[in-house]
């Protein structure tokens, strides 16, 4: 992603410089957003990385708001909130082999994060098209606050959010918004997974990892609100 950047950004601009030469204004496929800010409702789904014992987050529906404003250039700032509904598996470690999945459960989620955009074609669009990239930091927890039967909780994680997509302009207030975001975010384990407790081994192994990364995508669909200047 770190070497694709420059040579979008280029593309961009030397796409920008050539459409809009030998154009009258009213011919010109780019058109200026006359707006600075604007309000994203959106819904979709959140896929969850599966991690080793199955235990974390791992999909269901999201919805949320977005609000963003123009900084200046391509560059974007913006803010988005949102809730979940994203099922799990509950173990017990304390039971046998055969009798440790207790079952599923759906958990209530918040997600939060603060972003920069930039819009591959500046603060214009392309045929009413606008693609962007993005990335931030924020957290996603549960607003449970409490442990399973076997002691797991998912918590408050920090999180980097990385995305792209496009934006589509298709009235004089109103675009249509595709964002393909990942969360990603530390699952931590917690001791009772590696104590032995039955005749059975422990769900994982004394040497096993405790906590690692995972990246978690969520694909986004919204419909965007602003006030033309």
């Amino acid at each position: 992603m770190k070497a694709w950047i420059p040579g979008l950004l280029m593309l961009a601009a030397a796409s920008t410089a050539n459409a809009q030469v030998g154009y009258p204004p009213d011919g010109s496929p780019y058109r200026d957003r006359d707006y600075n800010r604007d309000w994203t409702l959106f819904a979709g789904q959140f896929t969850g990385e599966r991690d080793p014992v199955g235990v974390a987050p791992s999909d269901g529906p999201m919805a949320g708001v977005r609000w963003q404003m123009h900084l200046t250039g391509p560059l974007y700032f913006g803010v988005r909130v949102a809730g979940g509904s994203v099922s799990r598996t509950i173990l017990d470690p304390a039971k046998r082999l055969t009798e440790r999945v207790v079952g599923t459960e759906k958990v209530p989620m918040v997600f939060a994060d603060a972003s920069m955009e930039m819009s591959l074609t500046g603060h214009k669009t392309w045929h009413g098209l606008s693609p962007f990239l993005n990335g931030g930091l924020g957290f996603v927890g549960d607003l449970r606050g409490a442990n399973d039967v076997g002691s797991y909780r998912f918590g408050i994680p920090f999180t980097m959010t990385l995305g792209a997509g496009v934006s589509w302009t298709i009235a004089r207030s109103v675009s249509l918004r595709l964002d393909w975001s990942h969360y990603v975010y530390r699952i931590s384990y917690p001791n009772s997974y590696f104590l032995k407790t039955t005749e059975d081994p422990p769900i994982l192994p004394t040497g096993a990892a405790r906590s690692f990364w995972r990246r978690n995508p969520a694909l986004l669909v919204g419909v965007s609100l602003f006030r033309p200047r």
